[in-house]
C-alpha cells in the first residue's frame, strides 16, 4: 500500500469551509451574547433607578401624610399627575440628590441623557391610597426596553369616625342626677322632668359634669400634671431621662383629655342645640339644672386649658429633643410628633385664653410654628430633602388656612373647642356676677331680703313659676289671677326684698327713687348686677314712675334683662324683657339703678 503524505486541496478547502462556518457561528454567538449582556445591564440599571424612586416615595410618605403631593405626583386636589421626564440635570425630584450631570458622572450622563426616560403613572385606589407605576424605558442600540415597579402609597389623611375609650358608668347616672342636681330622693328623672328632650339635656349635663369633675379630682391625674410642671421648671438637658419623662407626661395628659373630649362631644352638642328646651321646666328644676350646666361649662373650660398647656409644652420639648438627637431616624420621629402638636396649637389660636402667662396667643403660636419650619429648612438643607419638602408644604397649608382641612385630628379638636366656646356664650355671664338661685324662696309669698332671693322670687312669678307671691295690697297671687300685680310695681319689688328696704316703703316708685337719690345710691353707668333695683321716670303709662328688678343677665346682644310687672295699659302679670324694651314700654326716661 502507498503511504499518504499530505492533505489534498479538496480536503483543505472543505476544512476551510468548516472552520469558516464555525467562526461565523462563534462570532454571531459572541455578538448576540454581547447584546444580551448590554441589554441585561441596562435592565439592571433601570431596576436600580426604579427602586430609588420607590424608596424616595417610602421616605417621603413615612414622615409626610401628603408626601405623594409634595413629590409632585398628584396636584393640590389629589388629582393624578402622569408624566414622562429625563433624569439628568435635576429634571426630576427623584434624582436631584445627587444630580446626574455631565461633569460628575459623564458615563451615566451619556447613557441616561440619550436612552433613558422616567415614566410615572399614579392611580387613586381604594381607601384613599395611590397605586404608583414607576417605569424606566430606554431605546439603545440593543433595542427598546422597559422596567416597571408598582407599589401602593398613602395619598391623603383618612377621615375616620372618632371613637373614645372613655366609659362612663351610666347605671348610676339617673340616681346621681336626681339626688345631686335636684336634691330629691327615691324618684326617677321622668317624674321630675316631663319633657324627653329636657331630660336628655339633664343627662348630658350629668355626663359632662361628673366625668370632668372626676378627672380633675383624680389624684393620679393631678399628681402627674404637677410632676410634669415641676420637671419642666428644672434645668434638664433635652437628651436626659427626666426631660423625656416630662415630655411623655404632657403628651399622655393631652391624649387622655382628648379621649374624654371625644366622649363629651355629642353631649356638648346636645346642650348647644337643646339648651332652650329646659325653659319648659318649673322654676326650681330649671334653676337647679342651670346651676350645674354652668358648673359643667366651667369644668370643661378648665380641661381645655390643661389640654392646650400640655400640647404647647409637648411641642416645645419635642423640638428641643429633635435638635439634640444625633440619629436621623430619631430626628424624623421627633419632627413628626412636634409638627402634630404645633398643628393642634395652630387650630386652637382662638381658644387659648389662660394658656400663656403673657402675650397674644395668636402671635405666639404662629411665631413658634414659623420658627420651627425655618429650623427644619436650615438644619436639613443638605441632610434630608423629604423634610425640606415637608416644611415647604406646611408653610403652604398655613398660608392657605388648610390645617383643619388637611389633618383630621386638628379638625376634630377645633370642632370640640368651637362647641365648648359656643356653649359658654349661652351660659350666664359671671361678670359682674349672676349668683346661683336661692331655692328657699320659691313658692313663698315674698323674698328673704337678699338680692339673690329677690331675683329668684321674682323669676318664680314668671310664666312657668309657682306664681305664689302674695300682693298684700289686694290679697291676690298670679297663680290665681294674672292681674295680681298689675300697677303694683313698687309693691312687687318691696315684696321681693321682703319689705326690708326703708326707701321702698314710699307712696310711689318715683318717691322711692328720690329717696334713693338723696341717699346717694343711684348709679347710671355699668351693667346692673343681679337684684339691682331699677327706675324709669313718670310718664303717661306710669304716672307715678316705674320700678323693676335686674336679673344680672344679658341677651345675645349684651342688653340687660329685667323683670317687670305689667299694668292695665300694657300687659298682665310679670315678664322678663330687655331694659330697652322696658324703657319703650313705660315711655319714661331711664333714671338708673341701685346696686344691692
Amino acid at each position: 500500500m502507498k503511504r499518504r503524505k499530505a492533505f489534498t486541496l479538496l480536503e483543505i478547502m472543505i476544512g476551510m469551509l468548516i472552520l469558516s462556518g464555525v467562526l461565523i457561528i462563534y462570532m454571531q454567538s459572541m455578538q448576540s451574547s454581547r447584546k444580551k449582556n448590554e441589554f441585561y445591564s441596562e435592565h439592571f440599571i433601570a431596576s436600580i433607578m426604579a427602586a430609588k424612586v420607590v424608596e424616595s416615595c417610602f421616605q417621603e410618605t413615612d414622615i409626610n401624610l401628603y408626601g405623594i403631593e409634595a413629590l409632585g405626583l398628584v396636584d393640590d386636589d389629589g388629582k393624578n399627575l402622569n408624566f414622562s421626564t429625563p433624569v439628568t440635570d435635576g429634571q426630576t425630584v427623584f434624582f436631584k440628590t445627587p444630580e446626574i450631570t455631565d461633569e460628575q458622572y459623564p458615563h451615566l450622563y451619556s447613557m441616561f441623557s440619550k436612552d433613558f426616560m422616567l415614566d410615572i403613572n399614579s392611580e387613586k385606589a381604594a381607601k384613599q391610597h395611590f397605586k404608583l407605576d414607576t417605569a424606566f424605558s430606554w431605546k439603545a442600540t440593543t433595542g427598546a426596553g422597559k422596567f416597571n415597579f408598582m407599589c401602593n402609597f398613602p395619598g391623603s389623611v383618612l377621615v375616620k369616625e372618632p371613637h373614645s375609650t372613655f366609659a362612663f358608668p351610666e347605671a348610676k347616672l339617673e340616681k346621681k342626677l336626681v339626688e345631686r342636681f335636684f336634691e330629691q330622693k327615691n324618684k326617677n328623672l321622668g317624674t321630675i322632668i316631663s319633657s324627653p328632650t329636657a331630660r336628655e339635656v339633664a343627662l348630658s349635663t350629668g355626663r359632662i359634669y361628673f366625668s370632668v369633675s372626676s378627672l380633675l379630682a383624680d389624684k393620679p391625674f393631678t399628681q402627674s400634671f404637677e410632676t410634669a410642671e415641676k420637671l419642666a421648671a428644672e434645668p434638664h438637658a433635652p437628651n436626659s431621662a427626666k426631660y423625656h419623662q416630662a415630655t411623655d407626661i404632657y403628651f399622655n395628659i393631652a391624649r387622655d383629655i382628648l379621649d374624654l373630649s371625644l366622649y363629651l362631644k355629642p353631649e356638648v352638642e346636645r346642650l348647644n342645640r337643646d339648651l332652650d328646651k329646659i325653659d319648659s321646666m318649673d322654676l326650681r328644676t330649671r334653676t337647679r339644672l342651670q346651676v350645674f350646666i354652668k358648673r359643667a361649662g366651667h369644668a370643661v373650660d378648665k380641661l381645655r386649658q390643661i389640654f392646650l398647656i400640655s400640647v404647647n409644652e409637648a411641642a416645645s420639648r419635642y423640638r428641643e429633643q429633635m435638635k439634640s438627637s444625633t440619629s436621623l431616624r430619631h430626628q424624623r420621629l421627633m419632627i413628626e410628633k412636634c409638627l402634630s402638636m404645633h398643628r393642634l396649637m395652630m387650630v386652637s389660636v382662638d381658644f387659648c385664653e389662660g394658656v400663656f402667662v403673657s402675650g397674644d396667643p395668636r402671635s405666639i403660636i404662629r411665631a413658634e410654628y414659623s420658627r420651627l419650619l425655618a429650623e427644619l429648612e436650615k438644619f436639613f438643607a443638605d441632610k434630608d430633602p423629604s423634610i425640606m419638602r415637608l416644611a415647604a408644604q406646611e408653610r403652604k397649608f398655613v398660608q392657605n388656612n388648610q390645617i383643619k382641612e388637611r389633618y383630621f385630628v386638628c379638625d376634630l379638636v377645633y370642632q370640640l373647642f368651637a362647641e365648648i366656646s359656643s356653649l359658654q356664650t349661652k351660659l350666664p355671664d359671671p361678670d359682674p356676677g349672676v349668683p346661683d338661685p336661692d331655692l328657699t324662696v320659691i313658692g313663698q309669698p315674698s323674698g328673704n331680703g337678699t338680692a339673690v332671693g329677690a331675683v329668684t322670687w321674682a323669676q318664680d312669678q314668671l310664666n312657668g313659676g309657682s306664681g305664689k307671691g302674695l300682693n298684700v295690697n289686694n290679697g291676690k297671687k298670679i297663680c290665681d289671677d294674672p292681674t295680681a300685680w298689675n300697677d303694683w310695681c313698687l309693691a312687687f319689688v318691696n315684696a321681693a326684698y321682703n319689705r326690708s328696704k326703708e326707701e321702698l316703703l314710699a307712696e310711689s316708685a318715683i318717691e322711692a327713687y328720690n329717696a334713693m337719690k338723696r341717699g346717694g345710691k343711684i348709679l347710671t353707668t355699668g351693667r346692673p348686677p343681679a337684684g339691682a333695683i331699677m327706675f324709669t321716670d313718670a310718664s303717661s303709662s306710669y304716672p307715678y314712675g316705674h320700678i323693676f328688678i335686674a336679673t344680672g343677665r344679658t341677651n345675645e346682644n349684651g342688653e340687660p334683662l329685667v323683670i317687670s310687672t305689667g299694668s292695665a295699659a300694657s300687659f298682665d302679670g310679670v315678664r322678663e324683657m330687655t331694659l330697652a324694651e322696658m324703657i319703650n314700654l313705660s315711655s319714661g326716661r331711664y333714671l338708673g339703678y341701685v346696686a344691692p
